[in-house]
C-alpha cells in the first residue's frame, strides 16, 4: 500500500488526526484510514484504481477540539445521531415551554406587543440583557458541539449552533410578545444577537477571541431570603440579585508557543474573572446600583485530567460555563470586599 500527500489545518489544538485513503493490493480497493497506523512506502510501486485522479487528493481531516469534539474540514454526517440530537432539542425546547407557561405565562394575555427600548434597556442595571447574551451564547456553543458530534463540518456547526442559539432565544421573545405585563423585547433581541454573534465570531477567530469565556454564578439573594421582591420570584432565574455575569481571560491561550513549552503545566488553567451584579433592584427594578468584581478563575478545561475520553472533555467544557468560588474583590456602592465568592 501507499499513503497520499495530505492539507493539513491547524484549529482549538495542536491533536491533529488526518484521514486520507490507502490502497491496499490485497483487497484491490480505497479505504479511508488514519495515517498513525501506516508507514508510507515509495511511491512509484502505488498502482492508482482507473476512478482515482493520478495525483494526491485531499479528502478529510479531524481535527480534535478541547471540548471532546472534532473540527472536520468535510461534513459526514451520522444521521442516527443527527436525528437524536434534534429529537433531544425539540423534547427539551418543549419541556423548558411548558415550564415556562406555568411559572410566567398564566398571567393576562393580549395582542403582539413591543416594549419601549429604553424603558426595558434600563431595567435590573442590564442584568436582565447581560443574561440574554450569556444564554444566547451557551445554547450556541452547545448546539455547536452537537452538530460537531453528529458529523457536520466545523464551519457549518459554527453556523447552524449560532442560528439554533438565536432561534432558541427569538421564540421566548414571541412568547412575551403576547402577555400583558411584558411585551417583544428589542433590546433583548439585541442581547441575543451579540451572544450568538459572540460565539460566531470567536470560533472563526480562535487565536484573538478563544482565551475569552463568559461564565456565570448565583447564591440565593438576601432579598429573595428576606422578600423584598416586588413579585416572589420563581426560580434563580429571576433572582437577579444572586446573580453573577463574568468574562474571564486566560493568559494563557495568548502566550507564544516558546513560553507555552517552559510554562508550567498546573498554572496553565488560571485567568483573571471580571464580573457584574447588582443590588437593591429587588423592590424597584429601576433603582439600585451595580457591583463589579475582578477575581481569579480556572479554565476547567485546561487541567490535565480525563483528555484521553472525548465525552469527560465535553464534560468539562460545560461545567467551565460556571465560575468557581475563588479570590474575588468587589467594588461597589457600598465599599470594597474580599473574599472567596460565588
Amino acid at each position: 500500500m501507499s499513503t497520499l500527500n495530505f492539507a493539513q489545518n491547524s484549529y482549538h489544538s495542536n491533536k491533529f488526526s488526518p484521514k486520507f485513503f490507502y490502497y491496499d493490493k490485497a483487497d484491490d480497493h480505497l479505504t479511508l484510514n488514519s495515517l498513525s497506523n501506516y508507514s508510507p512506502i515509495d511511491q512509484s510501486q502505488f498502482q492508482y484504481p482507473f476512478n482515482v485522479a493520478q495525483k494526491p487528493t485531499f479528502v478529510n481531516s479531524e481535527l480534535s477540539l478541547n471540548d471532546g469534539t472534532y473540527w472536520r474540514k468535510n461534513s459526514d454526517i451520522n444521521f442516527l445521531k443527527l436525528s437524536s440530537i434534534l429529537g433531544a432539542m425539540a423534547t427539551v425546547d418543549l419541556v423548558a415551554y411548558m415550564a415556562q407557561r406555568e411559572i410566567w405565562y398564566k398571567e393576562e394575555t393580549t395582542v403582539f406587543h413591543t416594549l419601549d427600548f429604553v424603558n426595558d434597556w434600563n431595567k435590573f442595571q442590564q442584568m436582565d440583557k447581560i443574561g440574554h447574551f450569556t444564554d444566547a451564547y451557551f445554547t450556541s456553543d452547545l448546539a455547536g458541539k452537537l452538530y460537531r458530534w453528529a458529523g457536520f463540518s466545523g464551519n457549518t456547526s459554527v453556523w447552524l449552533g449560532a442560528l439554533s442559539g438565536w432561534i432558541w432565544t427569538l421564540q421566548i421573545e414571541i412568547s412575551d410578545a403576547f402577555m400583558a405585563e411584558w411585551g417583544f423585547s428589542w433590546g433583548d433581541m439585541l442581547a441575543n444577537t451579540l451572544g450568538s454573534g459572540f460565539y460566531l465570531l470567536q470560533q472563526f477567530n480562535y487565536d484573538l477571541l478563544g482565551g475569552i469565556h463568559p461564565k456565570f454564578s448565583w447564591h440565593k439573594s438576601d432579598a429573595w431570603k428576606e422578600d423584598r421582591y416586588y413579585r416572589d420570584p420563581q426560580g434563580l432565574i429571576e433572582d437577579y440579585e444572586g446573580m453573577t455575569f463574568w468574562i474571564t481571560v486566560n493568559p494563557h491561550h495568548y502566550f507564544p508557543e516558546s513560553w507555552k513549552d517552559s510554562y508550567p503545566e498546573w498554572l496553565a488553567p488560571l485567568g483573571i474573572a471580571f464580573g457584574h451584579g447588582a443590588k437593591n433592584i429587588a423592590s424597584n427594578p429601576w433603582g439600585g446600583h451595580k457591583e463589579i468584581f475582578v477575581g481569579l478563575d480556572v479554565d476547567i478545561r485546561k487541567i490535565p485530567i480525563g483528555d484521553d475520553w472525548d465525552f469527560f472533555k465535553f464534560l468539562k467544557s460545560e461545567l467551565n460555563f460556571i465560575r468557581l468560588p475563588l479570590p474575588t474583590v468587589r467594588f461597589s456602592k457600598s465599599g470594597t470586599w474580599f473574599g472567596f465568592y460565588f
